[in-house]
């Protein structure tokens, strides 16, 4: 079953009983670098700022929101938040056209192990509903997907769009997904992907399930140490996923 973005789940007309949050970079896919350049782009092009780079640790990006980091980067270059304000919708504009040409000429960028099959799976079982939680903006996640015609899986989710924190993204994600099915989809039955200890955090503070995966910047004893509900290297272990998911 291939859905275009858009395009209705027919799974979704029936109740939900598990709903599934994947982060974007780091769990479903490596574009590591396309972001933080089309960052420094869009702040040159919009605020004349060519330094910003020395503002933009590629470790510290991991976890984090695009709304946080777009602010953060301009408090720490001393960019006045009355122009940061004022110049925003030109920032993010530029900010998605330049990633967008990032991530098409990105020499290195990959989908991450099994994860077309695993998502392939999950959307043919009955009950499964398959959404984002990310910090991308998501015009910006739906530009990292693309590549590979992942956005067919995710209907809806949470984004960095939408809040500052994580815990925020995912309680908007959840009600997304109540909306479209019409009903609600308790606490304990969400279960989130993430890569990074902000991740498992966020779905700890939303009542969700933890589902750590260290195919991303942090690595396995760091993730284990936060008490993730289960942690794998990657997702290509498609048996493991769906007993970790009571599947």
């Amino acid at each position: 079953m291939i859905l275009q973005r858009g395009e209705e789940n027919p799974l979704a007309a029936g109740k939900i009983e598990r709903l599934l949050l994947f982060d974007v970079d780091g769990t479903l896919i490596k574009v590591y670098g396309a972001g933080r350049r089309a960052l420094e782009e869009a702040y040159s092009a919009v605020f004349g700022r060519k330094d910003v780079a020395a503002y933009l640790d590629p470790v510290w990006f991991a976890g984090k929101t695009d709304l946080y980091i777009f602010r953060q980067v301009a408090i720490d270059a001393g960019i006045p938040s009355w122009e940061f304000e004022r110049l925003y919708a030109q920032l993010e504009s530029v900010y998605l056209d330049r990633l967008r040409v990032n991530v098409d000429l990105h020499p290195d960028r990959q989908m991450l192990p099994g994860v077309e099959p695993l998502l392939e799976s999950l959307l043919v079982t009955p009950g499964i509903g398959l959404g984002l939680m990310t910090g991308n903006l998501e015009a910006g996640a739906r530009i990292k997907l693309s590549p590979w015609a992942l956005n067919r899986f995710f209907p809806s989710g949470g984004f960095g769009s939408d809040a500052l924190d994580r815990a925020g993204i995912g309680a908007i994600a959840r009600e997304r997904a109540e909306r479209r099915m019409n009903g609600s989809i308790p606490p304990q039955n969400v279960f989130v992907f993430g890569d990074t200890v902000q991740d498992i955090a966020a779905a700890r503070a939303c009542g969700f399930h933890a589902l750590a995966v260290a195919s991303g910047w942090t690595d396995v004893e760091t993730l284990r140490a936060a008490s993730p509900d289960h942690c794998f290297p990657d997702l290509s272990d498609k048996a493991a996923v769906f007993s970790a998911l009571g599947l």
